[in-house]
């Protein structure tokens, strides 16, 4: 790292990979013949309080 470039080149590597990581999950979410759950609210567990 120099002292006038700064961290450039590491920057930008993780950058492409954040977009790259961001368009395959994209492409997953999106891809046909993949079922989508809703979240059912009937689901939840109740949280349970102590008896005092």
């Amino acid at each position: 790292m120099s002292a006038r470039n700064g961290d450039k080149s590491r920057f930008h590597r993780e950058r492409k990979q954040k977009i790259a990581r961001r368009k395959r999950t994209q492409e997953l979410l999106h891809r046909p013949g993949t079922l989508q759950k809703p979240a059912a609210a009937s689901s939840r567990v109740k949280p349970q309080t102590v008896a005092q």
